[in-house]
C-alpha cells in the first residue's frame, strides 16, 4: 500500500508504518504473551514486509526517490532471558536506512559483542548516534535544511527543525551516502 501511495504522485512526502510494540520483556518468544506479540508473530511479517516494500519500490524505480527509514529507540539484551522470559533494554537505538541513494550493504559504527555499547562510532561525529541525527539525517536526504529555525508560530517563539542545530549539537549522518 504504502508503494501505491508513493505510486499516485500526489504529493506525499512521509509515510508512517507502525508495527505494534517491541517491548519484550515478558514472554519473548510467544509460549505464554496475551497480547501475541513475540518475536516469531512479529519478525516473519516485518522482514517480508520490508523485503516486499524494497522489492516493490525497486521495480517500480522509486527506490532511488524514497528514503525508507526503520528505527527503534533501544537494543536487547542478549544471552540467557530473563526469569519472566522476555529481555531487557540497551541503550543502543536501532536505525535501517535504504534507498535515496543510501550506499546499501554495511553497517556504520560497530558495538561490543553483547551490543551493551559502541566500540568504534563510524561516523564524522565520532560520538553516539542521537534520534535528533537520525531526524538531521531523514531532512537533508529530503532536501530541507535540518538547521531551519521558524518563528511564524502565533507567539513567535521559534520552532527548531531539530533541536540545537544552531549550536550544531547534532547533525546528519552523511557516511550514509557514501
Amino acid at each position: 500500500m504504502a508503494k501505491q501511495v508513493l505510486a499516485a504522485n500526489q504529493g506525499t512526502r512521509f509515510i508512517l508504518i507502525s508495527f505494534g510494540s517491541w517491548d519484550m520483556h515478558q514472554d519473548i518468544y510467544g509460549q505464554q504473551n496475551p497480547n501475541g506479540n513475540n518475536l516469531y508473530t512479529m519478525g516473519k511479517p516485518l522482514d517480508e514486509g520490508v523485503s516486499t516494500l524494497l522489492s516493490d519500490l525497486q521495480s517500480s524505480g522509486l527506490l532511488d526517490e524514497t528514503l525508507v527509514v526503520l528505527v527503534g529507540e533501544f537494543g536487547r539484551t542478549v544471552g540467557p532471558v530473563t526469569s519472566a522470559g522476555g529481555r531487557d533494554h540497551w541503550l543502543q537505538q536501532t536505525a535501517v536506512f535504504a534507498g535515496a541513494g543510501v550506499q546499501g550493504g554495511r553497517t556504520i559504527g560497530t558495538t561490543t559483542a553483547d551490543g551493551s555499547d559502541t566500540v568504534d562510532f563510524g561516523w564524522s561525529r565520532d560520538r553516539y548516534v542521537r534520534p535528533e541525527d537520525i531526524e538531521a539525517t531523514v531532512y537533508s536526504a529530503m532536501g530541507i535544511d535540518y538547521t531551519t529555525v521558524r518563528h511564524d508560530d502565533p507567539f513567535h517563539r521559534g520552532f527548531e527543525y531539530v533541536p540545537f542545530s544552531e549550536q550544531d549539537v547534532y547533525g546528519p549522518i552523511n557516511e550514509l551516502w557514501g
